[in-house]
Order: C-alpha cells, then structure tokens, then sequence
C-alpha cells in the first residue's frame, strides 16, 4: 500500500508540473486600481456602488493597499476592470488581506472573507492567502472589493494574480518546500538540544536554545503558505505563529542571562519578563475577545526593536569575552534578527512588498547549533578518554600501594620471630595500649611500661620535638640508635610522636647489636601499629556518633549531649532549650514519590539544620523524618525564633528527584525550654515531643511551645 501510495504521489507531482509547463502565464494586477473611502449602501443585498459609475468619487491608485487621507477610516472599496486571458481554469490568488473583505464581479458576490456587521464592521480571524474561483467570461468585468480594517494597513496585500488552477498550486508549493524543511530542521535541533541538556545535567542553555528553535519552527509553519492545504483553519494558525513570534526573544534573553553576570544579566532578565507579561497579556485578551489579534503585532514589534537594541548595547563590550560557542549563537541571531526587522519594515511599509527568507536566519541559527552540539560531543569524548586513564593510572598506583603494604607486613612477621622473648613482653604492653582510654593515654603508658618491660636494656624514650627535622630523624639519631614512633590517622596520614633511643655502649659485651637493633626497629612499627590503631579506632568511634544519610550527629551522640548539656545547665543555671521537629505527611511523601526522594527530603531538611543553626547548637537526627536540636544557652524567645525562621526557610525549598519536581514539604516543631517550660532538664525531650504532637494537631506547618 505504502509502494502504491509513493507511485500516485509522484504521478500527481509530475501530472501538475505538466500542467504548469504548458499553462498560461499568470498576470499580476499591481496597477489600474481606484479607491472609495466609506462603504457602500446594500440595495435588495446588492452594492449600490457595484453598479453605478461614479467616477468622481474614485481615486486611482497603483496598488489596493492604504490609500492616502486615510484619517481613521475603516471601511474602503477597491475596484479595477479584469484583463483578458487566456486561462482554461483561471483563480485571483491573493497573499493577504488587511482584514476581512468580500469581492463582487460586477454586482455578483464571488468571494467572502470574514463576516460583515450591519455597520460594515467585523472580527479579525487571521492572515491566511486567498484562492477566488473567477467565472467564464470574467474578463472585462470590473472586480470590486469591499474591505474593513481597524489594523495599520487596509486592502490587499503582497501579491494579487490571475492564474491557472493547477499552477496556483504548484506555486504555492514552490514557495513552502524551503520553510517546510528548515522548520523540520529547527524541531530536530529542537529535540537534539533537549537530549544534550539532559544528558549534561543542569544545563538550562540548551533548554534555551532549544526553545528558541522551536519557537522558530513555530513562526516558519504558521506563515508557510502549504500549511494551509491541510490545515484550513486561519484564526488558529495565526495566534499559534503568534505564540512562536511573541516568545523568541524571551529565550534567546534567557539564554544570554545565563552566559553574563551583574547588571547585564539582569538586564537580560527584565528583557525576557516584559515580552513574557507581553505575551500572556497580549494573547490572553485576544484570546477572549477583549481585543484583535492583529493590534498586538505592531506593540510588539516596537518592543522588539527596542529590545534588540539593548541587547546590543549590552554585548558591545562582552562579545569579545565571550566563548566561541557563544559568539557563533549571537552571530547568529544576529542574522535572524536582521531579516526579522526588514520583515518588520516591509510588514509596516517603511520597505516595499518582497518575501523575507526568514528561513535563511532560522537555518543559519540551526546549524550553528549543530556545530556546537558537535563541539561539545567531541570535548566529551575527549575528557572521558582523559578520565578513563586517570582511573587506570590510580588503580595501579593503589594496587601497588596495597601490594607495598602487605609485602612490608610479612617482613615485619618474619623478623619478629628472632626476638620472642621480647616480643611476648611488648604484646602485654601493646594489650594495655589497646585497652586505654585514648591516644595521648597509651602514649604516656609506653613512657611507663616499655622500660620496665625492657630492661635491663638500656632504652629511654623522649616525645617528639616538632623543631626535628625530617633529615635529622632519618640521618644522624637513627645512626645513633633511635627510632621514631608514628601514628598514622584515618587519612593515611602520618605523624611522630616518640623517639626510642638504645645506647649501645651500655650493652652487655654478649648481645648481638645487630639483632636489638632489628628488634628496635620492629619494636618501634608494632608500637606505632598499636598507636595508630588506637588513633583509628577513636576516629571511628567518632563517626559512630553521625548519621550516615544525613551528616547529622545520631541518636547516641543526642542521648549523651543531652546528659551533658542538662548537667552544665544546671550547673551554671543557663537556660537549655530543646527543638524537636518533624517532616509533615512524610510517609504519604515516600508512598507517592519513592523512599529515594524521602532521602532526598531528609538530606535537604538537615541540610537546612546544619545552616540555619549556631555552632553551639547541636542538631541530632533522632529517627525516621524527627529531628532535635539542642541549643544551650538560648531562652524561649530565641529559640522561638529560630523555629519559625527555621519551618519558614523549609516551607520555602522545592525538591527535585530525577528530573522530577517533587514540590514543597513543610515541618511542624515543638519547643520545650528549660527552666520555662519544665523543671527538670531531663524532661525537655517529653516536653519537646508533647508540644510537636499539638503542632501536628493543630494543623502541621507551625511552632508550638510546651506548657508549663
């Protein structure tokens, strides 16, 4: 069927292009026109100036479009006598009228475009060409058309031509094929820019340029004469050409809001918000009928201008700062823009009729985009190539690393082996250290103990002077005999912190030297193993204390800074106050969004915590969507306050998961302050939990205080 279908296509293009060639030429009607200000009287639904000379009362003109002395008149008639032809099927092609009209030949109604009051006036109901059948016989006959128009321009417009049937239709296809496939270009740029856009993360400038090419898409289709052949609906395609024409500088300011700062993106910004409020309220009241569609284009056009005028001012000095990519966009608009204002000049008079190839701008705007799009995708190869062999380059040298550290490993087992004596002696000394209360407490043991376990090995130890260098360390005290004990932290980063010096000149005259000093060597790794793991473990009993979805401190943290805090309040007789808060409807929030977006919920909430609260002030996660803050030293009205900032700055933040807008959530948070509100420090929690349980009572979103 598709074969068939393709076969009477090409047929019917080729059947009409034979028609074309052996058709008469068509013959333009550009002179020879009279007008008449006014309208006419209708006798028995007949013009009464269709059939009465009156030459007196009308006026040559070259052209039926805005005759002179216009001076607020509306309504005017045209005529002019039709020329012989020779012509099998003939039509009067017309590429426009300013606004509605009807043709008579002779007195006989041939053609209506838009619908006539009893006072000669009607509604505007778009732009579209005009196809009039002309009888046999037609030439020689005078054609009258009856015209109203409330817009700048009054009569025909552009072209108006006899010609044949068939060839009207070739013509018309003549001069769409170029629109059609550059309007198909720009929605492929179009769609192009949005996959780069969303591949590349937050990248709003190619969202823009891909809306601007849309829009341009948009203006191309609705003035595209072939349109017409498929979709007979003029009102509508003139407002959705509209739509496209009104919203393309507010991309492209946008688009330059994102590559300036200061003043001149802001200046960007109000350009785009005036033509945005110009397109709401401009195609708003016309959609409802408060006005013509027609009075917005030339406001508009006037705000055009402007605009591109400030644009330009802005750029005189930021062009040239600006990255290639970005003057070849400007550079580019720039031609668009041109062929938009000669088009605005011929639309308004200031040039004679011509059709603008506004394509031609659209097409140079696309494929600068499909430069850049190459651009980039070429620089993105380039750095995942780069990228891949850092991460090749990074696992060797971790490979080797680990590798470096187990070989060193089992040398230190092997030459441990020759002091076991000794050796059953440190692990005593290193059982203490790993049973001490922290680092600096295992440090001082080793001071203790070492030598008592040692002796009568002539051993000092001494902490580390930070004026040694490193050369001194690794040079003239380690000939001498000393070793250097280090901790080496969570980071793999090392620091001294003892020396153990043996003085060989006080050895019995049977030790074998060679043998204490591997054992000092060894004796000084293991030692600095115990230190270091010790170092580690009170690291991670650090980060035992933190929550590790949010960064927050945990439950555990909470329940002993809680203790603490009471104690020193008390102590000191300060006040303690105690904020518990909690995600409103967050279980309804993970059943509609996923458990992902809820942790993404609870990262922002406590985020948010981290920011908004003083140092002193202890932010917990305290389970689930709760959260509690301790804040010492602060009295009711200041933790009131940071409360309500606090659900305000909440109820303010807009979520996205996935490309997806989750909206806004909101907190409730109860307070509870000691002394105000309870008489034990220790209750603040209960007090706490009892005033968020009224605030989610009372309606969610909102601060309550606990009662006394």
């Amino acid at each position: 069927m598709s074969a068939l279908m393709h076969r009477l296509l090409i047929s019917l293009f080729f059947l009409l292009m034979s028609f074309h060639l052996g058709a008469a030429p068509a013959q333009p009607l550009e002179q020879d026109w009279q007008y008449r200000w006014g309208d006419s009287p209708f006798t028995q639904g007949i013009p009464d100036w269709t059939q009465e000379a009156a030459p007196e009362s009308w006026h040559a003109i070259d052209f039926p479009s805005n005759p002179p002395d216009r001076q607020g008149q509306q309504n005017v008639w045209y005529r002019t006598l039709l020329p012989e032809g020779q012509f099998t099927d003939p039509v009067l092609y017309i590429y426009s009228i300013d606004l509605i009209a009807e043709a008579y030949l002779g007195s006989e109604l041939i053609y209506r475009f838009g619908e006539f009051d009893e006072q000669g006036r009607g509604q505007f109901i778009g732009w579209p060409w005009h196809k009039i059948d002309l009888p046999e016989g037609y030439a020689g006959q005078k054609l009258h058309f009856r015209i109203f128009s409330d817009y700048t321009d009054i009569g025909l417009w552009g072209e108006v031509k006899i010609m044949e049937r068939s060839d009207l239709l070739v013509f018309i296809l003549e001069k769409s094929y170029a629109n059609l496939g550059i309007a198909a270009f720009c929605l492929f740029i179009a769609a192009l820019a949005l996959a780069f856009a969303w591949v590349q993360g937050d990248q709003r400038q190619f969202i823009y340029l891909s809306l601007f090419a849309l829009a341009s898409a948009g203006k191309l289709l609705g003035e595209t004469q072939a349109v017409q052949l498929v979709l007979d609906a003029p009102f509508f395609r003139t407002y959705m050409t509209a739509v496209a024409y009104y919203s393309m500088p507010i991309w492209i300011a946008l688009l330059l809001r994102e590559w300036l700062a200061g003043p001149q993106a802001r200046r960007m910004a109000w350009i785009a918000y005036a033509h945005l409020a110009y397109l709401l309220a401009a195609l708003g009241a016309a959609a409802l009928n408060w006005i013509h569609l027609s009075i917005t284009y030339p406001i508009f056009d006037l705000l055009f201008s402007l605009s591109l005028l400030i644009l330009l001012w802005t750029l005189r000095n930021q062009f040239q700062q600006m990255e290639a990519n970005q003057r070849w966009v400007i550079a580019a608009f720039s031609i668009f823009a041109l062929l938009l204002l000669i088009d605005m000049a011929v639309a308004h008079g200031f040039l004679p009729w011509v059709r603008v190839p506004l394509s031609l701008g659209a097409l140079a705007f696309a494929m600068t985009l499909v430069v850049i799009f190459l651009h980039d995708y070429s620089q993105m190869q380039k750095w995942v190539r780069t990228l891949n062999r850092s991460l090749e380059t990074q696992v060797k040298a971790r490979t080797a690393a680990l590798e470096g550290y187990v070989d060193k490993e089992k040398q230190r087992a092997e030459q441990l082996t020759h002091v076991q004596l000794l050796d059953r002696r440190v692990e005593t000394l290193i059982h203490h250290l790993q049973s001490s209360n922290s680092t600096q407490a295992a440090i001082a043991l080793i001071g203790v103990e070492l030598p008592q376990l040692l002796s009568p090995l002539p051993i000092s130890i001494q902490p580390f002077d930070p004026d040694h260098t490193e050369e001194s360390l690794l040079g003239t005290e380690l000939e001498s005999g000393a070793q250097v004990i280090f901790i080496q932290n969570i980071n793999q980063n090392s620091r001294p912190c003892l020396i153990l010096t043996l003085d060989p000149d006080q050895l019995p005259a049977h030790t074998s030297k060679r043998l204490l000093e591997d054992f000092m060597q060894r004796l000084a790794e293991r030692l600095s193993f115990a230190l270091s793991s010790r170092a580690m473990q009170e690291a991670l009993e650090r980060m035992s204390y933190e929550d590790f979805l949010t960064g927050l401190r945990n439950r555990r943290f909470f329940d002993e800074a809680l203790a603490r805090e009471s104690r020193l309040a008390v102590r000191y007789e300060h006040p303690l106050a105690m904020l518990m808060c909690d995600i409103d409807h967050f279980k309804r929030f993970n059943d509609v969004f996923g458990h992902e977006a809820g942790d993404i919920a609870l990262q922002k909430v406590a985020k948010i915590l981290q920011e908004h609260f003083r140092e002193t002030d202890l932010p917990c996660r305290y389970g689930g969507e709760e959260f509690v803050i301790i804040m010492p030293k602060a009295d009711l009205e200041a933790a009131r306050q940071r409360a309500e900032t606090l659900r305000e700055r909440v109820a303010e933040e807009s979520l996205k998961f996935a490309g997806q807008d989750l909206g806004k959530i909101s907190i409730s948070v109860g307070i509870a302050v000691w002394p105000n509100t309870t008489l034990d420090p220790k209750d603040l929690l209960n007090a706490a939990d009892r005033a968020l349980y009224r605030a989610k009572e009372a309606g969610r979103n909102q601060v309550q205080i606990a009662l006394d």
